[in-house]
């Protein structure tokens, strides 16, 4: 009991205090008996009368004893009210205290949150401002390597044009030797060839050409076989290409004055006269020969 006040002891005991008040009640009344008796005579009279006045007075103490209880139990309820109210108010000041408490444990996990974003943002800014500087760093390096290489290929790029030059002068120099060779060379077989045309168009080598000629149309004749048809004013011009061992590669007769037969034999003659005569020496020959055939 933690109340020493008579409130706090019917609040602890309410029995035990009016057990204590009626007991109080009827010392005070054997009191007020005692001292009645004490000072008048006893009769039958007057005990009739005590006994009476004992019985109004414990109708009154009843009474009394009513009115308290009565009024205990309004103070009860009343405290009870009181003490609901103070309940109630408790539990919503303590709902409210809760509320508070999870409204401040919300704010400062929301900060708490807000503060752990900040400094991922930060730390996340961070991050991107080092790559952003590493970046920035790496463009630069492509960028100076990147003119390094301009630089290289700009150098190369002179040394193949001076080389392309170099080769382009090398070459013209080449060709204009090989031109310059090429033009004596034609000027000397221009001239070696002025020369053998002289020497062939000279009398002797007509004559030397005329005598080859001569042998290989006789050898010809050798093997002509003479048509039934031919006669002496018939002729044929034949045309012999040969090699250098006198091998006969083709024969060709033209403006041939004669039949079919004549012209036949001829060509035939020719292929079996093969291989030609030799010429007398190398500036007599000729790959084609040339004479007319004439029937006897």
């Amino acid at each position: 009991m933690k109340d020493g006040s008579l409130l706090g002891i019917i609040r602890y005991d309410s029995k035990a205090f009016y057990i204590a008040l009626i007991l109080h009640l009827l010392i005070v009344v054997v009191l007020v008996v005692s001292v009645n008796f004490s000072e008048r005579p006893v009769t039958a009279h007057k005990e009739v009368e005590t006994v009476q006045a004992v019985v109004v007075d414990s109708q009154i103490i009843q009474a009394e004893l009513d009115k308290i209880k009565k009024s205990e139990a309004r103070k009860k309820q009343k405290e009870e009210s009181r003490l609901k109210k103070l309940s109630d108010t408790t539990r919503k000041e303590e709902q409210k205290q809760r509320q508070a408490q999870e409204k401040r444990r919300l704010e400062e996990q929301r900060i708490a949150d807000l503060k752990q974003k900040r400094l991922a943002e930060e730390k996340q800014r961070q991050i991107e401002s080092q790559q952003l500087a590493d970046l920035k760093k790496k463009k630069q390096a492509l960028e100076e390597q990147r003119q390094a290489e301009q630089q290289r290929l700009s150098v190369l790029q002179k040394e193949r044009q001076e080389e392309e030059l170099a080769r382009e002068n090398a070459k013209r120099a080449a060709e204009e030797e090989k031109q310059k060779e090429l033009n004596a060379q034609a000027l000397r077989k221009k001239l070696a060839e002025e020369e053998q045309q002289r020497y062939l168009n000279s009398d002797k080598m007509k004559k030397l050409r005329s005598q080859y000629v001569k042998s290989i149309e006789r050898h010809v004749g050798k093997n002509w076989i003479k048509p039934a048809s031919a006669n002496k004013d018939m002729f044929c011009n034949v045309i012999i290409t040969q090699n250098r061992a006198g091998t006969v590669l083709s024969v060709k007769t033209d403006e041939c004055k004669g039949d079919k037969a004549f012209q036949l034999s001829v060509e035939r003659a020719v292929l079996k006269a093969s291989p030609l005569p030799d010429a007398p020496s190398e500036d007599v020959f000729d790959r084609t020969v040339q004479f007319t055939f004439v029937g006897h």
